[in-house]
């Protein structure tokens, strides 16, 4: 019986035999081949979670940062009046909060903030999360009406008008007008104390708050109609604030002496807001979807208030951001 075999011919002197692999060694570079598809298949599974846990953190950062900065550069402007140096009235917010009233709100400039507690009854208007503390302010907008980047005025918002002629200013009755715009009544001097009438400032009420469904918001109240609701930022779990009071005000430093949830915690009148010069606030921000490495944070604490996490939902990543704001131009009326 003869064989025949396949010969290469590679040119003089050389001659190679061509044959296939093996059983063998078929099998042993398959499953070389399946440990490497496993192993980078392991590596591109860490890699996705591992992104996915930086992402997840830069949402709560980015969340709570946004809110924080937000509330800083809104609330610091609690209090503000234009040219307006010491508000007048007879009528309190507290209590009066969801007004819609022209005439109420001009008699209430004294009043620029009332707090909320979380255990508070909320009023009418306010749908907020249970357990969060909500915060009421009052200002007139920092630019004037018609003036480059500021609407033109309109007759369905609020306006603040101060006089600016030393001699009107000092007459009573005369120092300013709070009407809806284009009102006939807006007819206060500038400092040349001439026929030309002075600047007008959008008026401001908000209750900012977390609402049920973990978003920061606010309230916005205008004349004789019903308040629209604005979000803020998703992802903010609790609100917790406590305010600075100036006990002192005699003492020409216009700083905060006393740092509580309310006036009376301070010794003072229960509805004496007007004497907060600043607020503190805390709020817990989370993650957008539960994490993979997140399971132990049962408890935080903001402020006074400790915040225990359900066992079911600890697998968020959280963090808590705090800010202490000065409101500038109550502080700097006592200031001397």
């Amino acid at each position: 019986m003869t064989h025949s075999r396949s010969v290469l011919f590679m040119g003089p002197g050389h001659r190679s035999i061509q044959r296939g692999l093996t059983l063998v060694e078929m099998m042993v570079a398959m499953v070389i081949g399946l440990v490497l598809v496993v192993a980078m298949s392991a590596m591109f599974v860490n890699s996705s979670n591992s992104r996915r846990e930086v992402e997840l953190s830069s949402d709560v950062i980015e969340s709570g940062r946004y809110g924080i900065d937000v509330l800083s550069r809104e609330l610091s402007q609690t209090g503000f009046y234009g040219l307006l140096a010491t508000p007048t009235g007879a009528t309190s917010n507290v209590g009066n909060l969801c007004s819609n009233s022209v005439p109420l709100w001009g008699d209430s400039l004294p009043s620029h903030l009332v707090g909320i507690q979380g255990g508070d009854v909320s009023p009418a208007c306010l749908a907020r999360k249970a357990g969060t503390d909500a915060v009421f302010i009052q200002r007139a907008s920092t630019c004037v009406a018609g003036s480059a980047g500021c609407g033109a005025e309109d007759p369905a918002l609020a306006y603040l008008q101060v006089s600016e002629c030393g001699e009107e200013y000092n007459t009573a009755g005369k120092q300013f007008v709070l009407k809806k715009g284009n009102d006939a009544a807006f007819v206060l001097k500038t400092k040349a104390c001439a026929a030309a009438v002075a600047e007008r400032r959008q008026v401001v009420r908000r209750i900012y708050y977390v609402s049920p469904a973990d978003v920061l918001s606010y309230i916005e109240f205008r004349p004789d109609a019903d308040p629209i609701t604005v979000a803020i930022v998703e992802n903010i779990e609790q609100m917790q604030i406590s305010y600075g009071f100036d006990t002192k005000p005699g003492d020409g430093s216009g700083t905060a002496d006393c740092y509580a949830p309310a006036p009376d915690f301070c010794g003072l009148p229960a509805d004496a807001w007007s004497e907060a010069v600043g607020v503190r606030i805390f709020l817990l921000a989370r993650s957008s979807s539960a994490s993979n490495n997140t399971g132990n944070a049962a408890t935080f604490t903001l402020d006074d208030t400790v915040i225990n996490i359900a066992a079911a939902n600890r697998n968020m990543k959280r963090r808590v951001y705090s800010v202490f704001i000065s409101f500038i131009t109550p502080k700097a009326r006592r200031e001397f």
